[in-house]
């Protein structure tokens, strides 16, 4: 039997065992998962620059019962790590400053391995930096301060591999580009961002946050588990806290790869991946034609998968705020779904 028709069969076989439907329409397929109550939260698919799909699913508030609407703000987890890394890119871009610099020019109250950490390892989580101890502050129903975390991070007395030797994921990685974004640009994280990305990308409804939960926040979905029970996760002060709508994550993803908030150069430079991730998730590049801005985040029982497909002109947005672990495989299905009707 030839390899393309044993391809064939074993497509058939993993059908048969996984029951592979042929939905017709993005709004079939979503709906069935949401009727399998596997999905709260909302989602964008914009095809030719024109909004394809666009619903809301389930509730904001496990007490209230409050509706979401296509206004509420999620948090995105990770992905928020692509806003101090276009930050800096941009700082780069006008000279302010090189990506071999090291962290010590910037940030002076650090331990001696400042001076041996540059700002590209930080990009490419080759700094050799431990991980956030997220779980330690979870398990103590600890609040998480912006102070708290540096405070840790100034304890850290031996880095985990010497910079630009491995790989480790690490928060504290785009934490220290926060601060050096302030030390260059002499603004607050938050002004920064507001004016260099938010504004000109017209993201109108996305802002930062002042604590978890959620106490005076504007239209927040609120992040809570199967049993209903909300995140007690705590967060005061965290200046990477920052909440979203899905069309402000369009927004920002078409201005990003219109290259007007950064050049082509600098998105690439930004997207190099020593690891599983980059600052903007994985970028997948044929030379110097992209193939796909991939990104996947997940913050307590927040999860959000983000995805462009140039070549399709083709944007899938998922924001949850009840995780299902689950989001990937939706992005997957529902480009299928677009492109058959094609």
């Amino acid at each position: 039997m030839n390899t393309k028709l044993s391809q064939c069969y074993i497509v058939i076989i993993l059908c048969a065992f996984s029951s592979c439907k042929n939905y017709k329409t993005v709004d079939a397929y979503v709906d069935e998962i949401y009727q399998e109550g596997e999905l709260n939260g909302n989602i964008l698919v914009v095809k030719n620059n024109a909004v394809l799909y666009e619903k809301s699913f389930g509730i904001a508030h496990p007490e209230t019962k409050e509706p979401l609407t296509t206004e509420h703000r999620f948090a995105i987890g990770s992905i928020s790590k692509e806003f101090p890394g276009v930050a800096v890119m941009q700082l780069y871009e006008r000279g302010k400053l090189k990506l071999d610099d090291k962290v010590s020019k910037y940030l002076k109250d650090l331990p001696a391995w400042a001076s041996k950490i540059s700002i590209q390892q930080l990009f490419k989580y080759t700094s050799g930096l431990p991980r956030v101890a997220w779980e330690r502050y979870g398990e103590n129903e600890m609040t998480v301060t912006h102070e708290l975390l540096l405070n840790d991070l100034k304890k850290v007395e031996q880095l985990a591999f010497q910079p630009g030797s491995d790989y480790l994921y690490s928060n504290y990685n785009p934490i220290l580009l926060i601060h050096i974004v302030e030390a260059v640009s002499g603004q607050s994280f938050e002004d920064y961002v507001t004016q260099n990305i938010f504004r000109p990308a017209k993201m109108s409804g996305s802002y930062f946050a002042k604590a978890m939960p959620w106490k005076n926040e504007t239209l927040p979905a609120y992040p809570f588990n199967k049993d209903n029970n909300l995140d007690a996760f705590k967060m005061d002060g965290i200046k990477f806290l920052m909440l979203f709508t899905a069309q402000d994550m369009y927004q920002y993803l078409s201005h990003l790869h219109s290259y007007k908030l950064l050049s082509k150069k600098a998105v690439k430079l930004l997207s190099e991946r020593e690891g599983s991730q980059s600052p903007l998730g994985v970028l997948e590049w044929d030379d110097d034609t992209l193939e796909v801005h991939h990104h996947h985040g997940e913050q307590g029982n927040y999860e959000s998968v983000i995805r462009y497909y140039p070549k399709e002109e083709l944007y899938i947005i998922i924001l949850k705020n009840q995780k299902f672990e689950n989001v990937m495989d939706m992005a997957d299905t529902i480009r299928t779904v677009v492109n058959q009707k094609r």
